[in-house]
């Protein structure tokens, strides 16, 4: 549900896209799948306004503070799977009603000129040298004022870049509450094996980070 806010009240929005969407074989399929996959996000996380495809394999959306933001990143990535991958750029101001009927594409502002750039930076910083390729997130058209975001954000994408399937699964129940007793018949793996892998591979480390973010910040 869109939630009315007014003009000069901040916002976190988010542009994202699918990489290298050229290459998948069915791009039907594909774009029934992302909106599968954002109408699921849609209901996990509070919006003010829903996720939504906008042109081509790109989508947007806008949440109330950034900690909602970036969780939906990194929500929308697991519940996609593997593959494909997707790309963010957030962005935090105010924005512009051009034209209330058309919703997201009738809007402009500071909020979305920053998750614009952000996404433009990401998409050239992963291709650069000493950069690392799994960087997908971004925040922000200022590099100073949300650098340590963006270090965090470094460092996370890496992360889920080195987990795999299973791994991706066990984050995921962490992030909806799942008992590990219920993901042992999803995952076809024990729950021993669920319980280590969860401590040693990256998932319970994206939940308590993430977990420590809610509320800090703006």
């Amino acid at each position: 549900m869109q939630v009315s806010r007014g003009r000069d009240e901040k916002i976190a929005t988010l542009i994202g896209d699918v990489v290298l969407s050229r290459e998948e074989p069915d791009q039907a399929g594909l774009l029934q799948r992302m909106k599968g996959v954002l109408a699921r996000a849609n209901q996990l996380i509070p919006t003010v306004q829903p996720l939504t495809m906008t042109f081509g394999d790109e989508f947007q959306g806008a949440y109330s503070d950034l900690g909602l933001a970036l969780e939906a990143t990194l929500l929308l990535r697991l519940l996609l799977g593997q593959r494909p991958e997707l790309r963010f750029g957030l962005g935090w101001g105010e924005i512009s009603t051009m034209d209330p009927e058309q919703a997201l594409l009738g809007q402009s502002g500071p909020a979305w000129w920053g998750a614009r750039a952000a996404i433009e930076r990401v998409k050239d910083l992963e291709g650069r040298h000493r950069w690392p390729r799994a960087m997908r997130t971004w925040v922000g058209e200022e590099e100073k004022e949300f650098a340590p975001l963006n270090a965090f954000l470094i460092c996370r994408d890496q992360v889920l870049h080195r987990m795999d399937a299973k791994d991706r699964g066990i984050a995921l129940g962490l992030f909806l509450g799942k008992r590990q007793e219920e993901l042992v018949s999803e995952l076809g793996i024990n729950q021993a094996t669920i319980s280590k892998r969860q401590k040693d591979r990256g998932a319970s480390a994206l939940f308590r980070a993430h977990e420590l973010l809610r509320g800090f910040l703006p």
